[in-house]
Parts: C-alpha cells; structure tokens; sequence
C-alpha cells in the first residue's frame, strides 16, 4: 500500500483560491487549501448562505479533520497516539477512532493487502518523508522493516473511543484521510440546504445531485501517462457520471524509480514488502462515502488484477482497473460499471 496514492480525476477547471467564484451561469465555485493540496466545491444553484460563509464552514471541516488524522502535525490525534509506545488502551479522538476502525476492517477484508502500518516499508523504497534513495533495499533491510508492519497490531474500541497498539507501531491514513475530508464537507454543505455539490480533493470527488444543466456532474479517469505533458495517449479517457456517491483513483504511472532494468512503484504490498509487479497501473472506485472510494482505489492497486477484481464482485464494488502489458493499455471492470 502506498502512504500517499498517486490519484488522477480531473473535475475542474483552475484552482482559485476566492470565497466564490461564478463559473457557467448557475454554478458557483469556492476553494482553499488544506494536506498540502487544493479543493474545491462546484455548486450549482442558488446560494443558502454567501459563497465566503460556505468556504469558511467547508474550510474549518477541512481543516479539523487534517488535526485528528494528519501524520505531518505533531498535535494531531494520530501523531499523539502514535508517540504512545506503552502499548496500552488510550483515549482517541472520535474522529480518529471512526476513520481507524474502518481501515482495520478494510485490513481484514482485502486479507492485510491494505494495512496503514505500512509506513516502515514505504519510508524505506524510499516513497515516504525521507530522502529518497533510488536503490533497493536489502533483504535485511526489508526483514527489519516487515517486524514494524502489521495491522494486528492496532486494536480499536469504538464504543469508549480508545485504541492499543504494539509498541513501534505507526500508522497512517494518508491513503484515506483527503477522503474522509471531503465526506465531512460534503456533511457540512448537506447540513446548509445546498443539493447540488461536487467536491475535489486531491481527485477525490463527492457529488450530490446534478450541475447546472440538471444533468449528473460528470468527471474524467486520467490517461495513465507518467508524464502529463507527454503527446502519448495509451487509451481514450473513461468518463464517469457522479450522483450521489463519490470517486477516487489511485496510479502507480507517476511515482516510480528504475534499477537493473525494473520498475519499482511506490505503491508497496504489505504482504511482500516489495513494491506491487503485476500490470495494473490505475484503479478507480466508486462508492457511496469517498473514505471509502479513496482506500478502495488504493487496495485496488495493491491487489493483483484477478485477485482485485474476485474482491470486487464478492464485494459489489464498482471498479475500474487500467492494465498495461505488452505495450498496450486494457481497462477491466467489475460488474456494476458503467461508462
């Protein structure tokens, strides 16, 4: 699993940063920045409140979920209770004791090939805070970095907000916190009357009801060229019409390094310690909440395909998966996808 998913889903168009902008009659736009990206919120129809108010309401969502869950922050909730080395029973935040308990459950589910322990192994291929080295590393290397992973070590007490976990532990949500933000603006434009939104964070999308036209908002699955300017275009993008439910991707095209003639993605499979060497070079998923889109896109990536997909339909999820083998580009999709 990668610590933080090369995403791609285009859905608007530059990235302001006023309380409101108007875009095609009936929409309005407003934006900020928060994890180190931009977002924005396209909404058609009239206002409830002034497009300033609304920023600032969808700002500070933004901004409190980033201070539960941040790994950048040392007065995060996630930061404190990853300093915690007693291994005993804590009080945590609710915020983070909700978003924790799905990413277990989502360990369980995918058979620890989405585990947010995965920190160690990332750091070390050289994907994390640290300077990257370009090499691979050793077999004893990855041994002493494979102790430091693993989900079960992380217990959560949803019911009395607490939760333990192995000494020299760490976790990280980065593979599904930008999501869980957007879910909790989406909440928040919800709670202001506004009934027709598409949020943006990162290429994690939400939508509720139609754009200004009184069609569905409609956004676009991103070639998967590893460079954005390249005239190379491998297969036509997939356009996806949202309504009521939210989208994320996750690629492995963007973030890489070479060595002997290999290819070594960032996005590392918890189960091997190794970077994931199957053909799959983008998945997308749609889901009801864009949490879950967002660590779906991301366990979709880690899975092989015939194993991501068997998850998929057992699952009924919504996926898209780009492969590339031989030169050429194929799309696989779950049953329940439609373009």
């Amino acid at each position: 699993m990668a610590a933080a998913a090369g995403l791609a889903l285009a859905a608007c168009a530059g990235q302001p940063q006023t309380a409101g902008e108007t875009l095609i009659s009936g929409e309005t736009l407003i934006s900020g920045q928060t994890m180190g990206s931009a977002w924005t919120a396209k909404i058609a129809g009239a206002l409830p409140a002034s497009a300033a108010e609304l920023q600032a309401g969808a700002q500070s969502r933004f901004d409190a979920v980033n201070l539960a869950l941040s790994t950048y922050r040392a007065d995060s909730a996630l930061s404190r209770f990853n300093d915690d080395d007693r291994g005993d029973w804590v009080s945590v935040d609710a915020e983070l004791a909700e978003v924790l308990a799905y990413a277990l459950s989502l360990a369980e589910r995918s058979g620890g090939a989405y585990d947010v322990t995965v920190g160690p192994l990332v750091n070390l291929w050289g994907f994390g805070p640290e300077p990257a080295t370009r090499q691979v590393p050793g077999s004893a290397a990855i041994d002493a970095a494979r102790a430091r992973v693993g989900w079960r070590g992380v217990e959560i007490d949803l019911v009395n907000h607490r939760a333990r976990k192995r000494p020299g532990i760490r976790v990280d949500l980065s593979s599904l916190g930008k999501g869980r933000g957007v879910d909790r603006v989406a909440e928040y434009l919800d709670s202001r009357g506004v009934a027709n939104y598409l949020i943006d964070l990162s290429g994690k999308l939400r939508a509720r009801g139609r754009n200004a036209r009184g069609e569905p908002w409609r956004v676009a699955v991103e070639r998967p060229v590893a460079d954005a300017s390249s005239d190379t275009r491998p297969m036509a993008p997939t356009i996806v019409a949202l309504q009521d439910e939210s989208v994320a991707t996750a690629g492995d095209y963007r973030r890489f390094f070479e060595s002997g003639g290999r290819h070594y993605s960032h996005i590392i499979d918890p189960r091997t310690g190794f970077p994931v060497a199957h053909s799959t070079v983008s998945a997308t998923a749609i889901a009801a909440g864009c949490m879950q889109a967002d660590a779906l896109a991301t366990v979709m990536m880690v899975m092989p395909p015939a194993e991501a997909l068997a998850l998929a339909e057992s699952s009924g999820l919504r996926v898209l998966l780009i492969n590339h083998a031989n030169e050429k580009y194929t799309a696989l999709r779950s049953t329940g996808w439609e373009d």
